[in-house]
């Protein structure tokens, strides 16, 4: 008879550590995922954070929206340039309206230009005449919705 308890007692032990393993592993990966999905580059202002990709390279700059039909309201791209300059674009083969956010190295929303697709030369270039290091394209639209305006401040979040 007094087998039997400690026995049982064996057994709970082995039951907590299982579950106790259990659980570890599931936190693992719980956590895992969160630390990924708070690594997504995203640019924010006021009452938005938009989903960016980045264009760092010249032919990720060059090749920016082009042949894109659609994206959500909430992304964008973020053109980031080795330094301030004045960044003049154009919408060749772009076939999405845009609003282009021009912004400077103190994060501060310099100038907004609502571009439109080009499909054939001469596509017109979009100049916004004042030095910026960073430009976010995004939806037309969608600044004049969120009320980004000039000298709005923006955070970047996971953007290095």
């Amino acid at each position: 008879m007094k087998n039997k308890p400690n026995f049982l007692k064996n057994i709970s032990w082995i039951w907590i550590a299982i579950w106790f393993l259990i659980l570890v592993v599931a936190y693992s990966i719980i956590s895992g995922r969160l630390h990924e999905k708070n690594n997504i580059p995203q640019l924010c202002t006021g009452r938005i954070c938009f989903t960016v990709e980045l264009a760092r390279t010249e032919d990720e700059q060059h090749q920016g929206l082009m042949n894109r039909e659609s994206m959500p309201d909430n992304h964008g791209m973020l053109f980031i340039f080795p330094k301030s300059d004045l960044q003049n674009f154009r919408m060749k083969n772009t076939l999405i309206p845009l609003d282009m956010v021009w912004i400077d190295e103190q994060f501060r929303v310099v100038r907004i230009m609502t571009a439109q697709p080009c499909i054939a030369d001469p596509c017109a270039v979009y100049r916004p005449e004042i030095w910026a290091k960073y430009v976010l394209e995004i939806n037309a639209g969608i600044a004049d919705k969120y009320k980004i305006v000039e000298w709005s401040m923006i955070r970047f979040k996971n953007i290095r």
